[in-house]
């Protein structure tokens, strides 16, 4: 049980730079989606945001839905103030860091404040940074998820030894 439950936790913290990394690449994809719903179709800002949420993981498209929610809930959120909450559900739901959050924070300054071009390139910045981001977290899955699986197995077992 002692080996079990500390694999276990092993198992959990190297799942956590998995679960980042998709996370990101979820997140340059509701950014492409959105982006398509402006340039493409013209949709407005809460139904855009509503949409590309659908097409994401939930873990990501809790940022997109819930900025979605508070714009269509006619309390008088402006854009940025709406992108705001749904990061800190994001936070709650995703294993984010300060790189992400700034990022994200960053374009929801300009979220629905410029003309349509504006707006793309902000987009397409968003997602480059993001893309950076996501680059730096597969070098440290890569480093870091199999040694955190085999340390947690490990120190089960040296526990075992130990009580023996």
């Amino acid at each position: 049980m002692i080996i079990g439950g500390c694999g276990y936790a092993g198992l959990q913290a190297g799942g956590r730079y998995r679960r980042r990394s998709e996370m990101l690449r979820s997140l340059q994809n509701g950014l492409t989606l959105l982006e398509n719903e402006i340039s493409y179709t013209s949709t407005p800002l809460p139904p855009a945001l509503a949409r590309a949420g659908e097409k994401i993981p939930f873990a990501a498209a809790v940022l997109f839905q819930e900025a979605a929610r508070l714009l269509n809930s006619n309390q008088g959120h402006t854009a940025a103030e709406a992108w705001r909450v749904g990061i800190a559900r994001l936070q709650e739901n995703a294993p984010t860091q300060a790189e992400e959050t700034a990022v994200l924070e960053a374009f929801g300054q300009t979220l629905g404040c410029s003309a349509k071009r504006e707006q793309l390139k902000h987009i397409t910045l968003a997602r480059e940074q993001l893309l950076f981001i996501e680059q730096q977290a597969l070098e440290a899955r890569g480093k870091y998820e199999k040694m955190w699986q085999y340390l947690g197995f490990c120190m089960g077992a040296v526990i075992v030894l130990t009580i023996l």
